[in-house]
């Protein structure tokens, strides 16, 4: 099926099976819907019908198909205004599938891949603690050999929907040195030693949470990949979070400078100097190349670019515009995009490092 008949039929199938309880009011990534069982039976119905897991295996439950496809169902969900890629499946879909497809066992993944597809699992992510976040590899998680499994201490935050998630993906500590000791693990978090506190977002949610972990016991076949493999599990998720990220982020931004009408000059040559590279990015999909350093740029600009459209939104209109419209959740919301998935101090190292060859 060709590119243009695939998006083709995917508007129809949109047009047909939108839900207009989850069409999004805030103009930004992410969905007002609090309803999780009503997220589930959304992406069961996107899963069923043959629009997640574009790229995966057929026999874990995808598509099989190349990734500019997968990059068309963002692009189109997102126009719709429908979550996609987002909201409660997002941690299984962005961050643990892609680590148990590139690194993950045989068993692994036939046991997760298709319940993360069908929203059966819902998954956290035990990256992030009070002292590494930006610096992850700082993680002091520890995970200490016993035999055939682990027992693991420590304190995990700023963890999405970990008090509603079945499973999480833990970074820990399981050597000294500072990237060759970590290693990634799952983590049943229905098991006794696991304490999640929400944390009150200036959102008015609350879908972050603190997990503490107090001797919980992991069986080394809960492992993805090796004992001190962690950090190259990490970095794989970490690219293709920001890719995704920045799609979300790109469109978003369209979607809102169209909404408001906004003629502002510098804002309008952003959006399409960052267009013009998305379209780069879509050649090098085409060809069958991976993205590497492109996702953390895609990710820093459209991240900044989104902050800067909702502080013009916000300051140009009056507060009964503003409270009518959500806008203000949008530009609070927006504040985090720039942390989410490396902070834009971390990616412009990171860029300068990879993409420009600068000294560390």
């Amino acid at each position: 099926m060709s590119e243009e008949e695939y998006r083709q039929k995917l508007k129809e199938w949109i047009d047909k099976n939108r839900s207009p309880e989850l069409e999004r009011k805030v103009l930004f990534d992410t969905v007002e819907s609090n309803n999780y069982d009503q997220i589930r039976e959304w992406q069961r119905k996107l899963y069923e019908a043959g629009y997640l897991g574009i790229t995966w295996p057929k026999e874990y439950g995808g598509q099989g198909l190349d990734p500019i496809y997968e990059v068309i169902a963002y692009e189109e969900f997102l126009k719709a205004g429908l979550p996609y890629g987002r909201s409660l499946g997002s941690i299984g879909l962005m961050v643990v599938a892609p680590a148990i497809l590139k690194h993950g066992n045989e068993d692994q993944k036939r046991k997760y891949l298709r319940r993360i597809l069908s929203a059966e699992d819902i998954w956290c992510q035990g990256f992030s603690e009070p002292n590494a976040g930006s610096d992850l590899a700082n993680v002091k998680t520890k995970a200490e050999e016993k035999g055939d499994y682990f027992i693991v201490n420590g304190q995990k935050i700023w963890s999405s929907y970990a008090h509603v998630a079945d499973r999480m993906i833990l970074l820990a500590r399981t050597g000294e040195d500072k990237y060759h000791g970590l290693t990634m693990f799952i983590v049943d978090m229905k098991q006794e030693g696991i304490k999640v506190s929400p944390i009150h977002q200036i959102t008015g949610k609350s879908d972050f949470n603190v997990v503490y972990l107090t001797d919980v016991k992991i069986p080394k076949e809960n492992i993805i990949g090796k004992i001190g493999e962690g950090w190259k599990v990490a970095m794989t998720v970490l690219n293709h979070e920001r890719f995704f990220l920045g799609i979300t982020m790109l469109f978003a931004s369209k979607i809102v400078i169209d909404k408001l009408g906004l003629k502002d000059q510098n804002l309008i040559d952003d959006l399409q100097g960052l267009e013009a590279f998305y379209k780069r990015i879509l050649i090098k999909l085409r060809n069958g190349e991976d993205i590497d350093v492109e996702g953390a740029i895609l990710k820093l600009v459209s991240s900044e670019l989104l902050q800067k459209i909702y502080e013009i939104a916000i300051t140009n209109n009056d507060l009964e515009k503003i409270m009518e419209e959500k806008w203000y959740l949008g530009m609070l919301s927006s504040r985090g995009r720039t942390i989410a998935g490396g902070t834009s101090e971390i990616l412009r190292n990171l860029i300068g490092e990879r993409a420009l060859k600068l000294p560390k």
